[in-house]
């Protein structure tokens, strides 16, 4: 059987992405990949489970279905995120502004995501969030200098959080100033002793400084470092993370031989699949902003599609309050369509049958707790 290919171009405010997206049946996915100017920005992958199908025939068109379908929802989907880019841009609410830089940093287009940081960040000067997440696209860039700027404004600023401390911490670590990711990566601990990203570049630290500042005496001794990096090590296992804990005897294999650096290559390798909480709290971001701007783009299979994720994500990470919530919205949602639903059904009785006195006082019920449930979830969602 060949595999089936599709390429389009999407031209959206001027500019152009092109989608390609193909099948590979010997390892049983499909991959579609997004481009701009030539550059691969993103990329997604979708197993096809072929083996729950014997017949050759059905075989085939069911994956011609997955190819095409994966093709034309990335296609839909960037068209949605620039006509959702061009709706907050009119209304001016710095929380969706900022929702919306994630999205599109997820996605790599790193301009677009400064813009929504910084016209949230005109609105709110004193914004956290602003503040923080313009500090972590800079960090994508490579910026780190400028990444540190705006994170120590933040700090400057009343806002001593975790993810603060850790992000700047991760900046210098970028810049292989040691002591001061040390200090940072610290305070972030001290906030949050649960915080296992921070140990997670903690053991990238104390590695990775043996390599290039073993003579540094701000630091401890590289005897010294290497236990403190083994102490982290086993911290993160104790976490039992899943995909931390296939990696780890490879990790402890490098160490007992004295291969640091492939001990650091493993662990900069694996990092967005130990700690993959930055793409599951966009689920929940990338549905507010479909539910709250989106219009008829979130229908009933997307939300069924956000659930399925949501599902999965908990799974593996039940231990994540924001995933927790994200779910509790997602079923408030749901709630809200069969409101909608139900006053249509009831509309439809009484255009049956006019005189149908029960039909048309659930009507009543449904329309009056209805319209505070809207509201309720609006608040909610704001």
């Amino acid at each position: 059987m060949s595999d089936i290919g599709y390429n389009d171009n999407v031209n959206v405010n001027g500019r152009t992405f092109h989608i390609q997206t193909g099948s590979n049946f010997s390892k049983g996915i499909a991959r579609c990949e997004v481009f701009e100017g030539g550059k691969l920005i993103a990329s997604q992958v979708v197993d096809f489970e072929r083996r729950r199908i014997q017949d050759e025939e059905s075989l085939e068109k069911r994956i011609r279905n997955i190819v095409s379908d994966l093709h034309q929802e990335t296609i839909a989907e960037i068209d949605l995120m620039f006509q959702i880019s061009d709706k907050v841009k009119k209304l001016r609410h710095a929380p969706s502004n900022i929702k919306l830089g994630l999205i599109f940093l997820s996605n790599n287009l790193y301009k677009d995501a400064i813009e929504q940081f910084e016209t949230a960040l005109s609105m709110d000067e004193d914004s956290a969030a602003a503040l923080n997440n313009l500090g972590l696209a800079y960090i994508r860039l490579g910026q780190n200098g400028k990444a540190a700027k705006y994170l120590n404004e933040a700090l400057s600023k009343g806002h001593p959080y975790a993810d603060i401390y850790h992000n700047l911490g991760l900046a210098f670590l970028n810049e292989k100033k040691h002591y001061k990711a040390l200090k940072n990566f610290q305070e972030a601990l001290k906030i949050n002793p649960g915080y296992l990203h921070a140990h997670y570049n903690l053991i990238i630290l104390y590695l990775e400084s043996i390599l290039t500042d073993k003579s540094d005496t701000l630091l401890p001794p590289p005897s010294i470092r290497l236990e403190r990096a083994r102490q982290q090590l086993d911290r993160v296992e104790a976490s039992e993370n899943k995909v931390f804990s296939a990696i780890y005897p490879n990790i402890i294999s490098a160490l007992d031989n004295n291969e640091i650096e492939k001990a650091i290559q493993i662990l900069e390798n694996n990092r967005e699949k130990v700690f993959p909480q930055e793409i599951y709290g966009l689920i929940g971001m990338d549905f507010y902003l479909k539910f709250m701007y989106g219009g008829k783009g979130l229908n009933d299979e997307m939300i069924r599609r956000f659930e399925q994720q949501l599902s999965r994500a908990l799974e593996q990470h039940p231990d994540y309050a924001d995933l927790w919530n994200n779910m509790g919205i997602v079923h408030l949602i749901q709630c809200r369509n069969l409101f909608l639903q139900a006053l249509n059904e009831f509309d439809h009785a009484l255009e049956i049958n006019p005189a149908f006195d029960k039909a048309r006082k659930n009507k009543k019920l449904v329309e009056n707790d209805g319209k505070e449930f809207l509201i309720l979830l609006r608040a909610i969602l704001r």
